[in-house]
C-alpha cells in the first residue's frame, strides 16, 4: 500500500492554504493518514458535483462549503433536485 499512499500524498500536496476533502480509499479501504486536499485558490471557479441518488452529493457539498466558510471564504450553494 505504500506506493499508493505515497502517490496520493505527492499528488495532493500544495503550497498555500488548502481544505481537506477526505481520506484516500484503496480497494474499498480507507487509508489512515492519507488525506486528499484541494488548494483554496482553486475555489474561485464554478464547480459541479453529479451522481446518482444516494451517492453522497449533498454531504460532499456540505463538507466543502463548511470547510470554505471556516476558511473565511463566502459560499453560495445550490442543491437542486
Amino acid at each position: 500500500m505504500t506506493k499508493f499512499n505515497d502517490t496520493i500524498t505527492a499528488g495532493y500536496t500544495f503550497g498555500g492554504s488548502t481544505i481537506t476533502l477526505g481520506a484516500a480509499v484503496h480497494d474499498n479501504e480507507c487509508q489512515q493518514g492519507v488525506l486528499v486536499k484541494a488548494p483554496l485558490r482553486t475555489f474561485n471557479r464554478h464547480g459541479l458535483i453529479a451522481g446518482a441518488t444516494g451517492t453522497g452529493k449533498t454531504k460532499t457539498l456540505q463538507n466543502i462549503s463548511e470547510s470554505l466558510s471556516m476558511s473565511g471564504l463566502p459560499v453560495l450553494l445550490m442543491d437542486i433536485k
